[in-house]
């Protein structure tokens, strides 16, 4: 079966990723790799972050500019934990897909096809929505993995997994518990050791989930 060269788009409305704190696109060293950010190959990272405190994984591609520091540009994906956890348990089905020549959805929204242009293998990952009649709208930003990056990817999923848990946890649950934990104080500002009490349970509680879930994960 032959396989058609896919069409390249870049999208010029494509986010780039933030930091959270200072509100400016990401930038390092290749040296000095953010602990949520994962090598795949060449400049290819997957990118954990927690903007708003929402999780997400991104797929990004950067370059190095004049200073040796390796900035995002716009090429890349994003998807969400739940579509991130669909693929990595469908890898060897993925797989088995490509070595079919067929192409493999996750979750409805997901496109997964692997094709070869000039000589090299890449794995095309392009977000689609559907419509109302069913048909399928493709939205212009993609990510093009080289195979060996697909399976750098394979092997420190759990890594990217146990990262993404821990963002949801440490921060989206840690906001949840602490408001469940503000019914039961009303005044806080006036009493020094319910503010205490409040960070030691929070705290206690998501380490005690971050490191009951990453064990599972583990296993």
């Amino acid at each position: 079966m032959k396989r058609a060269t896919p069409r390249v788009f870049s999208n010029p409305r494509a986010k780039r990723v933030f930091d959270k704190d200072n509100g400016k696109a990401s930038s390092f060293k290749t040296d000095t790799v953010p602990e949520n950010h994962f090598h795949l190959g060449g400049h290819n990272y997957a990118v954990v972050s927690d903007i708003a405190d929402v999780a997400r994984i991104h797929l990004c591609r950067y370059k190095l500019d004049a200073t040796g520091s390796l900035l995002p540009i716009k090429d890349g994906i994003t998807v969400t934990p739940s579509v991130c956890l669909a693929l990595v348990r469908e890898f060897d089905a993925i797989d088995q897909a490509f070595d079919d020549g067929k192409v493999f959805v996750i979750k409805d929204c997901l496109l997964l096809s692997r094709t070869v242009i000039e000589n090299v293998t890449y794995i095309i990952w392009q977000r689609y929505f559907q419509r109302k009649d069913f048909s399928r709208k493709f939205l212009t930003a993609l990510s093009m993995l080289k195979e060996t990056e697909w399976n750098a990817l394979k092997d420190i999923h759990k890594q990217i997994t146990s990262k993404t848990v821990s963002i949801m946890l440490g921060r989206v649950f840690l906001k949840f518990l602490r408001k469940e934990v503000a019914k039961y104080i009303p005044f806080q500002k006036s009493d020094f050791n319910c503010i205490d009490a409040e960070i030691v349970l929070t705290t206690s509680m998501v380490e005690l989930l971050c490191n009951h879930i990453q064990e599972n994960i583990s296993s």
